[in-house]
């Protein structure tokens, strides 16, 4: 009989296996494959697997057969007791299940047989297995000659515990622990210092890769070390006292939604501080102003921060492929920083292998890395890039939010292949409203928009970068610069859809407010007096205006029309950063161009009604024109200035904005801006002193 059963409440679902119970089943298989493995060493004959899985709930029963074979096989071809797949299907029928044998199982049989020495061959497995031939395609291409899919067997770190000594490391107590590596708090003896100290199986790249990470919200490895007798990789770095992100939900979800604050994730810190006896920081300014905040802010805020870790890290050609609560480590003063970056993941091989259930990654996984995963998928793991992690985040924040994942209630259903591809389904079905209500009602502005197109099905409509991301996290916070850039149905949206009739409606309705006025002051100031000019002076004024309107439209059209079309361009997709940029220095000068387009027209009107007027005008040339001059200008200030500051009004609050997407203002534009600001209060005294002059 086997040391453990499998009757444990968190794995009796009798619908299958939650994937948030993939630490506590991973325990429990470990502890029946254990029992198998001192059998097979304390016995003469074979063991009966039928005992290890007698107690074993239906849903975990195929799962825990197959990996129990593959235990079975490797003991049987290493002591000349050679077994076949067929042989433990005609046993147990349950393992070929409907989709037939695990690809896993299969593979796990052909490098055992290449281990013992025999010559195998791709062709008999796909002749034996007609059904898996895809899987077996690519799992058999692999140049992994002797990589095992037992998650048990590749895992030494197993047996290390807390007290131990490994090479310069003492460990003082266990931090955190999961299907693949274990994390202990160390004393360092050689620099005396401690350190948090990663122990797992020696293999891949992952040390080399991490050390080019230098980032506030990424932990750094500082080195690596190798106990090559054990195969364990001891990879050390700064030690984070704060707990996870996963500390954090555990006390989310005891506390009622309405109660939820920036406390909550000081209080999980404090809970984690006090368990490690370390001390709270009192004068820590980031604290002060979590606390301050309200829930979703503080996920805006821990989000902002992981995103520009992300970008940092997908800049130098990292990816980082399993986000996850767990692997989000919190400081002292609550500032998040990225852990585990799983550099060498997501194989063929892993996919073929449930062993990442028990990893508890693959509910935070993006569509096509599950299809990367899946050895029945043709999608190869070199077509993933940063959008995936993009994804993951957004599964991260969206649990942060509500206390649970967007797609929840995620089970192991028996056959892992079966698993992967409805998991893949339900992603590709998009958010349901059932999970849209368990958003909080207090949501900052954009946020519920931001983490749907994290979780896009098509990840050509997540968002491009993590950079991306991170800037539209913290536009959520600052909600005034947010709707400039963003704006809701109202008028902002109506002159971007309606440009050409917003900016001429208000530019040209005072220009023809004042030449009414100007025209009717000149008929009782100054043509009342020259009776004999009168009527010359109204044929004037239609010509004149009638000339001087159009032409000014004109040229103020041909100042406007490109930003005008850029505006069109930039509804039917995205425009270049060089593109962008000349759009955004054309705005900002379309106010000054309609003040020297106008103005000329007043003063050269100004000009050319005394000249067309002086035959009549004759005895009163100097003070006619003079007078007539300061008239036409005057109107024409008062026609161009307080227009402008509309004008600019406009341009600033709705179009100028939507050429700086996600609010990345460079220091060209900032300088521009910073011109304009001056510019403004020079013709903010000139308006002030119109009125003045005129009187």
């Amino acid at each position: 009989m086997p040391d453990t059963d499998l009757t444990s409440p968190s794995t009796t679902a009798p619908s299958g296996v939650p994937l948030d119970h993939g630490h506590e089943t991973w325990d429990e298989l470990a502890l029946c494959i254990d029992a198998l493995i001192r059998r097979w060493e304390n016995a003469e004959s074979p063991p009966v697997l039928a005992e290890f899985v007698q107690n074993t709930p239906a849903s975990l029963r195929r799962l825990v057969l197959a990996e129990l074979v593959k235990v079975d096989l490797d003991y049987r071809y290493q002591r000349k007791q050679p077994k076949r797949i067929e042989d433990y299907v005609a046993e147990f029928p349950e393992l070929s299940g409907p989709n037939g044998v695990p690809s896993d199982l299969i593979f796990e049989e052909y490098q055992v047989r290449r281990r013992a020495g025999e010559q195998v061959s791709s062709k008999e497995y796909f002749d034996r297995f007609p059904n898996r031939t895809n899987e077996l395609a690519q799992l058999l291409g692999l140049n992994a000659p002797t990589e095992a899919t037992l998650g048990h067997k590749v895992h030494p770190e197993a047996d290390v515990q807390a007290g131990q000594r490994l090479d310069d490391f003492d460990l003082q107590s266990l931090l955190g622990v999961g299907a693949f590596a274990k994390v202990f708090l160390a004393w360092q003896r050689s620099l005396q210092r401690r350190v948090a100290l990663k122990v797992s199986s020696d293999r891949g790249d992952e040390p080399q890769t991490l050390a080019q990470l230098d980032h506030p919200h990424i932990v750094r490895v500082y080195d690596q070390r190798q106990i090559a007798d054990r195969n364990l990789r001891l990879l050390y770095m700064p030690y984070v006292p704060g707990g996870t992100l996963h500390d954090v939900l555990k006390l989310l979800r005891s506390t009622p939604a309405d109660a939820r604050t920036g406390q909550l994730l000081l209080d999980a810190v404090d809970d984690t501080l006090a368990k490690r006896n370390e001390p709270a920081p009192v004068d820590s300014a980031n604290r002060q102003r979590l606390a301050a905040m309200t829930w979703p802010e503080v996920v805006c805020y821990l989000g902002g921060r992981l995103a520009e870790a992300l970008d940092y890290a997908h800049r130098q050609g990292v990816l980082h492929r399993d986000i996850k609560p767990a692997n989000v480590l919190l400081g002292a003063d609550a500032s998040p920083r990225l852990a585990d970056f799983n550099v060498g993941c997501c194989s063929k091989l892993e996919g073929a292998s449930p062993a990442s259930f028990f990893g508890g990654s693959i509910s935070y996984m993006s569509p096509e890395q599950i299809e990367a995963f899946n050895p029945a998928h043709p999608r190869e793991v070199d077509s993933l890039d940063g959008r995936s992690d993009v994804y993951s985040l957004g599964v991260t924040l969206w649990e942060l939010l509500t206390g649970r994942r967007p797609f929840p209630d995620e089970k192991l259903e028996g056959d892992w292949g079966h698993t992967l591809a409805e998991l893949n389904v339900r992603r590709m079905a998009g958010i349901s409203a059932e999970s849209l209500t368990t958003l909080p009602p207090d949501l900052p502005p954009g946020l519920s928009d931001v983490l749907l197109k994290c979780l896009n099905a098509d990840r050509q409509e997540r968002f491009a970068t993590a950079g991306e991301l991170a800037r539209e996290l913290d536009l959520c916070l600052k909600p005034r610069t947010r709707e400039l850039l963003f704006p809701p149905p109202g008028w902002r949206r109506w002159v971007r859809r309606h440009p050409v009739i917003s900016l001429f409606s208000i530019g040209l309705l005072p220009n023809v407010l004042a030449s009414w006025f100007n025209i009717e002051y000149n008929k009782a100031e100054i043509m009342a007096n020259i009776p004999e000019a009168a009527e010359r002076f109204r044929d004037l004024q239609w010509v004149i205006n009638g000339t001087f309107f159009p032409i000014g439209l004109f040229l103020f059209g041909m100042i406007y029309w490109p930003v005008a079309k850029g505006l069109q361009r930039l509804r039917r997709g995205p425009l270049s950063a060089g593109d962008l940029a000349a759009l955004r220095r054309r705005c900002l000068r379309i106010g000054p161009a309609s003040v020297v387009i106008c103005l000329s027209a007043w003063v050269l009107a100004g000009v050319i009604f005394p000249a067309a007027l002086h035959s009549a005008v004759r005895d009163k040339q100097p003070e006619f024109q003079v007078h007539f001059l300061l008239s036409q200008t005057l109107c024409g200030l008062i026609a161009v200035s307080y227009p402008l500051f509309g004008v600019h009004f406009l341009v600033l609050r709705t179009i100028y904005a939507a050429f700086l997407p996600s609010a990345e203002l460079n220091p060209a534009d900032a300088a521009q801006l910073n011109s304009l600001d001056r510019s403004l209060g020079r013709y903010l005294m000139a308006a002030a002193s119109i009125p003045m002059l005129a009187i």
